[in-house]
Formats: structure tokens, sequence, C-alpha cells
């Protein structure tokens, strides 16, 4: 059985100025390369068609250096807070035991303080004074006891002596306020001595019992440096935590200006460059005003790529938008590719 090999034709590829041929029987069909542009060439192109447009890119590039600020600006509050954190946590190592918030244990601290209110109300009423005279005893009562609190959470770990006295001290104030107390209730009671005695040891048992539940608290609460550490942190984060807020907002300004003038764009490659290529100019295009990279950039690569020098432009000299009022022009890749090749290679050919 024999095959009749004259009508197989092997495709002959040639190659004319980077343009591959491939000739089948009689007929050539063009491959024609991906023209290359660069995002500045084109966006200097379409802000040269309408002032309008050029009013929107210099808007989109302000929105965009504005963004690019922000962000600085918040990076930089970010570092801060990083830094203020840092501290607070190397202050709070000094004392791991002591986390609680110091606003917070200060107020409970008060609030054992003000339920010896009525013993030292009782107690000052043995001291047989007009009702101003008892309020007076009773402030200087709760004063003490809340001096007394405060000078044992001083003195516990900067003098242990020292701590020891005034302990002894409170101790000896709790014990005249009892006496006081029994006073009050032996003079005003007629159930005799025995009801006196219990109600103030019971008096006596609750001022000391609030009196250690105040030093616990106090004991428990943060140092004051770590607290001015731990404020000057929060400030820090919220001061971050603001400046992303603005720096997010700026970025979503930026974007909705470029995406208004990635319209232009849109119109003028859908028009010019294959389906290919849209995607990636549009791309470099939001690359370039969002401010990733430099417009100067492509002289830059102009200047140490001769290869691109040539870049590939329209034989207009320069891109101009479609207007609604006139009709729009035939795509320029609408013609036959073989058609194409004909004219980039008539003027090799004449010189």
């Amino acid at each position: 059985m024999s095959f009749d090999t004259s009508l197989w034709h092997v495709p002959k590829m040639c190659h004319t100025h980077g343009v591959d041929l491939i000739t089948i029987s009689e007929h050539k069909e063009a491959m024609m390369p991906i023209p290359p542009i660069d995002p500045a060439v084109l966006i200097r192109n379409v802000n040269a068609s309408n002032e309008a447009v050029e009013d929107q890119c210099l808007r989109a590039c302000q929105a965009a250096d504005m963004a690019a600020h922000s962000a600085q600006v918040a990076r930089q509050a970010e570092a801060v807070a990083q830094d203020a954190t840092v501290a607070h946590l190397a202050v709070q190592a000094e004392r791991p035991r002591r986390r609680a918030p110091l606003s917070r244990q200060v107020i409970l601290a008060l609030m054992t303080v003000a339920m010896n209110g009525v013993a030292c109300y009782f107690a000052a009423q043995a001291l047989d004074g007009n009702q101003d005279t008892t309020l007076a005893w009773t402030v200087l009562f709760l004063a003490v006891i809340a001096g007394g609190e405060i000078a044992l959470d001083f003195y516990r770990d900067r003098n242990l002596r020292t701590w020891r006295v005034l302990a002894f001290l409170t101790g000896g104030f709790v014990a005249l306020l009892g006496i006081l107390c029994f006073w009050f209730l032996a003079t005003v009671g007629t159930s005799g001595l025995v009801p006196a005695v219990v109600g103030a040891f019971l008096i006596t048992a609750a001022i000391a019992g609030f009196l250690f539940l105040g030093y616990r608290a106090l004991r428990a609460a943060e140092t004051p440096p770590a607290w001015r550490a731990r404020r000057a942190a929060r400030r820090a984060w919220q001061a971050a935590r603001a400046a992303r807020s603005a720096a997010d907002q700026d970025a979503r300004e930026r974007e909705r200006l470029i995406g208004a003038y990635l319209g232009h764009i849109r119109r003028l490659v859908l028009m010019t460059y294959p389906i290919d290529v849209q995607m990636s100019l549009q791309s470099e295009v939001r690359s370039h005003l969002s401010g990733r990279c430099n417009l100067s950039e492509g002289a830059a690569c102009f200047a140490a790529c001769p290869a691109r020098a040539d870049a590939w432009c329209p034989r207009s000299g320069h891109l101009r938008l479609r207007s609604p009022c006139r009709a729009p022009a035939p795509p320029r890749w609408s013609s036959s590719p073989t058609r194409l090749l004909q004219r980039q290679c008539e003027p090799r050919e004449r010189s």
C-alpha cells in the first residue's frame, strides 16, 4: 500500500525582521509579535488627547502621593507603638506579679476604706462631741486607714523594717477603734457588757478585714512606672490605628481615581492592542499611577536597553481617544497578518 506524499507540505519557517512566517502551500501567514509599549508613553499620549483626562491623571497622581505619605506615617506610628509596647513589657518585667490596672485597684482600695465608714462613725461617737465633730473624727479615722494602706504598700518593697513598724502602728490604731466602739456600745446599750464586747470584736474584725483587702488590692496593682508605660503604649497604638485608618481611606481614594482613569486607558487598548496585551498594559499603568514605580523608569529603561528604543506606536504619532461624536475608527489589528507584514517590510526593502 503506497501513500501519495505529494499532498504533504512541510511548513517552512522564515524570519523577517523579528516576524515569524509560516509558508503552507503558496499562502503566507504571519504571526505578529506583541508590540512593546512603555506605560509612561501610553499615559503621556492619553493625557495629550484631552485636558480633562490630564487633570484626572494629575488628581490620581496626587492621591497616590497622599496615600504613599499616609502609609509611611502609619508605618512610623506602628513602629513607635511597637517600641512603646516593648518598653512597657520591660518595665512590667521588674514586677511580674503586679499586673492589675492601677486605677481599678485604687478604686477597690477606696471602696474598702468606705466600708469602714460605719465603724469609724461608731468610734467617733464615743468621743462625746456634736454631729460636726463626730463627722470630722470619722473622716480623720478613714484618712488614717487609707494612709496606712498606702504606706504599707509603699514600704513593702523599699524598707522592710519600716513596713513592720507601720504594720504594728496600724494594728494598734485598729485596736484603738475597737476600744472606742466598745465604749460606745457599752454606753448606749442596756443588755450588759457581753453584747458590747461581742459587737466591738466584730466591728474590729471588720475594720481589720477591710484594711487587709485594701492592702492586698494595692499590692496586686501595677507600679506607677508600669502604669505610665502602659498608658504611653495605649496612646501610641491609638495613634497608630488612627494613622492606619487615614492611610486606608487615602488608598481607597487613590484606587477610585485610578479606576476612573483606567476607563480611558481601557477604551484605548480595546481598539489598539490584542486581547492578551490589554490586561498587562492596564496592570502596568495602575502600577505607575499608584506610585509603586516612577514614570521616569521608562526613559531609563530606553537608555539602558537599546532594544526598547524603537518601541511600537501607531503611525499617527500619538494615541487619541475615541470621540463620542465621531464614528469609531477601525481597529488597527483588523487587517490580515499578511498585509501588516507587507506594511512593516516595505520601508526596510526600500532602504
